[in-house]
């Protein structure tokens, strides 16, 4: 969950994100990387609004004439659709069958996009598909995309002479 903000003339307008943050499959990402951890880093997310259950509440929009009042009953309606909507979509898609297609449908964005499919098909115990897709992907987007199949086949084939996972 985060949010996102933008400062105008006049007003601060908050936008929040509800998602996940997947920690086995980004420890992975970032280890393949050869990249420190970031735990700051939603795995998925999307904005609130496009929640059914919240599409019709009003934005959050903050400006200085607005009461002490105002700000807190917003602050306490943000933190509800956060415990109400928010937690129930991440507990929707909390789990690596539920995460994986979203995450394909992001492929084309890059930006992580791909190692995560990677990551998550590896965690789901199916290297195989795995290393398939890596490959593929690697093919298609060689600039992006081959230092992390590199190191992502490598790692595989490690975990195959040790019997590891």
């Amino acid at each position: 969950m985060g949010l996102n903000t933008g400062v105008y003339p006049g007003r601060v307008e908050i936008n929040p994100f509800v998602g996940v943050h997947v920690v086995p499959m980004e420890r992975l990402a970032a280890s393949i990387k050869g990249r420190k951890y970031d735990r700051g880093i939603a795995s998925y997310a999307i904005p609130m609004g496009e929640l059914d259950t919240v599409r019709n509440e009003q934005a959050f929009a903050f400006t200085p004439e607005q009461s002490d009042d105002f700000v807190d009953s917003e602050t306490q309606r943000l933190a509800h659709l956060y415990a109400t909507a928010g937690t129930a979509y991440a507990s929707l898609i909390a789990s690596y069958g539920q995460i994986l297609p979203l995450l394909e449908e992001r492929l084309d964005m890059l930006g992580g996009y791909p190692e995560s499919v990677a990551c998550c098909l590896y965690l789901m115990g199916d290297k195989a598909e795995a290393c398939t897709f890596v490959a593929d992907f690697a093919s298609k987007e060689p600039g992006y995309f081959s230092s992390f199949a590199a190191a992502f086949l490598k790692r595989v084939e490690g975990d195959a002479s040790s019997g590891g996972h």
